[in-house]
């Protein structure tokens, strides 16, 4: 896609990313909502171990945008035969990765869980569902690759129906197999890994079949499988390698937040999941403008027009503005809506509010500072966006340690520190942008 590009033109790519981005918050809303009405254990133990799922899961994506970074400047510059290459290298290694993760989560889970996780019965329930939940990864991880071709090319529609054939699947799947419904086990917690694993296959197998019969792909040169060539993975891995730690620290964040809300009680973490969850819904949009960003900006220094990035990023950020305005204001006004999306149980129900007013605010934070450090990202300089990311993350472990064990704080205090979080993120990204060296 070549241009200046207009509110218009930002919001026709943005939306099908939007929707994409639902993939993996569709899948841990869901697992939530169906767990929610087994027991707390359930709910926290879906916590820790599907967040423990997504830390892993962040280097395959990290990766993913790195991909998407080059196949956008690539679109750019003009050189679409190139563009085939770079998605086969990007397909092999998260392939290979995406074996190593599942050895990894079955053979030292339980090791690693063990650690940090204190309740018997939370750890247990954690393994059950980690033991099968890994298995996703191999589908999730061809998912990532095609959706850097897609995303990078700024041809995305495809991304927002393979979404819906992913939700619509786990949904069913996990109806029938946590509850033991229409002739199916009774598998609880293992059941609900097992749905996602599932819903993610038939995605996977969605999108491959989409792509052999879509015509446009063929001046990328993508159904014509290339060797696996060193360069070009190391010229993915440079890019994609400072993303995939960003990424990772980013999560470990919130995985190290739910191990100490853990040591606080089963009910904090319960109310927690439950907040995280309406958290993952509310930053749906906000995600899939970052992922335009990322692309949008790539492509537009691939056409020589530098000085059009900071504009470009102002018209992304008032976009995500808008629409995240909208979205939290709908719902404070009906903040059970969605609460009760996750559980029945209404004393747990009625704390989870307060987190929802809480977490709204630092939403609309999160809407401007997120904007700009993809428009980092997008830059093609990710070792900066790391440096930023491992600042704020290691500032926002040290506050959330000291209200939560130390000072024994509340736990909507304690979830205050997002406001920090994401404070810091942006100045940090707008400094950057304003007086760094990326135009050269």
């Amino acid at each position: 896609m070549q241009g200046t590009y207009s509110y218009k033109d930002i919001w026709k790519i943005s939306y099908p990313l939007i929707i994409g981005g639902m993939a993996q918050a569709v899948i841990n809303v869901t697992d939530s909502a169906f767990l929610g009405r087994v027991s707390e254990v359930a709910m926290g133990a879906s916590a820790i171990s599907g967040l423990f799922f997504i830390l892993l899961l962040m280097l395959g994506l990290g990766f993913g945008i790195g991909a998407q970074i080059i196949i956008a400047r690539l679109d750019g510059e003009q050189k679409q035969s190139e563009i085939g290459g770079i998605a086969h290298q990007s397909l092999y290694f998260l392939i290979a990765l995406s074996l190593v993760l599942i050895a990894l989560c079955l053979f030292t889970g339980k090791i690693f869980l063990s650690w940090f996780v204190q309740s018997p019965e939370v750890l247990e329930a954690c393994i059950q569902f980690l033991n099968v939940r890994s298995f996703g990864f191999f589908f999730v991880f061809i998912l990532i690759a095609f959706r850097s071709f897609y995303s990078g090319t700024a041809d995305t529609k495809i991304i927002s129906y393979t979404t819906i054939v992913m939700a619509v699947a786990n949904i069913i799947l996990n109806y029938c197999l946590v509850f033991g419904n229409f002739g199916f086990p009774e598998m609880g917690i293992a059941g609900s890994a097992l749905s996602s694993t599932i819903s993610e296959a038939l995605a996977t197998v969605y999108m491959v079949l989409y792509t052999i019969y879509n015509k446009k792909v063929e001046k990328f040169n993508l159904l014509k499988l290339s060797p696996p060539d060193f360069n070009k993975f190391m010229e993915i891995f440079r890019l994609g390698a400072p993303i995939m730690i960003q990424m990772c620290a980013s999560v470990t964040s919130w995985f190290i937040f739910f191990l100490i809300i853990e040591k606080m009680g089963q009910r904090e973490l319960a109310v927690s999941n439950i907040t995280r969850n309406v958290y993952m819904i509310l930053m749906v949009p906000l995600l899939g403008f970052g992922s335009a960003t990322n692309t949008l900006v790539s492509n537009i220094i691939g056409q020589g027009k530098k000085h059009e990035v900071i504009p470009l990023i102002k018209r992304i950020i008032v976009l995500s503005l808008v629409l995240s305005v909208i979205v939290v204001g709908i719902n404070a006004i009906f903040p059970y809506m969605t609460i009760y999306l996750f559980t029945n149980m209404a004393d747990v129900a009625q704390e989870s509010v307060i987190l929802t007013y809480v977490i709204s605010g630092s939403l609309l934070m999160f809407s401007i500072a997120y904007m700009l450090l993809s428009g980092v990202s997008g830059t093609g300089n990710t070792l900066v966006t790391l440096i930023i990311e491992i600042f704020t993350v290691l500032f926002y472990l040290i506050a959330t340690y000291y209200l939560a064990v130390e000072w024994k704080m509340s736990l909507a205090v304690v979830w205050g520190v997002e406001y920090i979080y994401f404070a810091l993120i942006g100045v940090m990204s707008f400094l950057y942008l304003k007086y760094g060296g990326w135009r050269k």
